[in-house]
């Protein structure tokens, strides 16, 4: 089932309206601070994959004991452990939820090691574990400088091609003798939030129409494996694929 755009959407507006709003009221800081914006992006996550996977299989949340540390899970997906059989199944996928409205650029360096590590810390110790990453982005990210003094401003640009091809390069993990520094499926929401509502923007043709690649990056690349549109499919699909024979007993 594909995911519902329309209620992504309206997440979207929500989170705008929320952000905007707190700008205005010089909360701007307290909000960031908060997991109150991000925590809307998770539950529209939870509720696309309640259609997919049973719910009792969901958990938000949770820390997963990976290799070498333990690191909290947005979202957990484990079965129950059925104990008159004396079966213990581990997690079977993870899915992360991550947002950078403001100082994207600055913070690159931080997102991306921290992409690879997160799915390095889990393969270590789960390699079977289906990985998933949600990433949301601004097409023009917020200025963090008039933010702080109630003003609402889009006015970093950054290198998308740099964002495409650095996330498009840890997405697609194969199988669990692939890489372990990749994640199953990414999903990089790349949102224009000057518009009300705001638009999902997934098409390497309208980064191209928009100015925000080259001719060259677009012939070269296609976004489509980093699209949201299937992103939840694709990890029921390799999550049933892995563990069919353990889960449909």
């Amino acid at each position: 089932m594909p995911t519902d755009m329309n209620l992504l959407i309206k997440t979207l507006k929500d989170m705008k309206d929320m952000y905007e709003n707190a700008i205005r009221k010089g909360e701007y800081t307290k909000l960031i601070r908060s997991k109150k914006l991000i925590g809307m992006l998770h539950e529209f996550a939870i509720k696309e994959l309640q259609k997919i996977f049973p719910q009792q299989w969901i958990h938000a949340d949770k820390p997963v004991y990976g290799y070498p540390k333990k690191k909290e899970q947005d979202i957990l997906i484990q079965p129950p452990q059925n104990s008159e059989k004396s079966l213990s199944t581990g997690p079977i996928a993870t899915i992360n939820v991550r947002s950078q409205l403001s100082s994207i650029d600055k913070n690159y360096d931080t997102l991306f090691e921290r992409l690879f590590a997160e799915a390095l810390n889990l393969h270590n110790r789960f390699p079977h574990l289906v990985s998933g990453y949600l990433y949301l982005l601004p097409k023009i990210g917020y200025d963090e400088e008039a933010a702080r003094n109630k003003i609402i401003r889009f006015s970093e640009r950054y290198d998308i091609e740099k964002y495409i091809s650095s996330f498009l390069s840890i997405t697609n993990r194969q199988d669990p003798n692939d890489v372990p520094w990749k994640h199953e499926q990414v999903a990089l929401l790349i949102v224009d939030f000057e518009q009300d509502p705001p638009v999902v923007m997934d098409n390497m043709r309208i980064f191209l129409r928009e100015g925000l690649v080259s001719e060259n990056f677009a012939n070269l690349f296609s976004f489509d494996p980093l699209s949201i549109r299937n992103f939840f499919d694709k990890i029921h699909k390799i999550t049933m694929e892995r563990y069919y024979l353990l889960l449909m007993k």
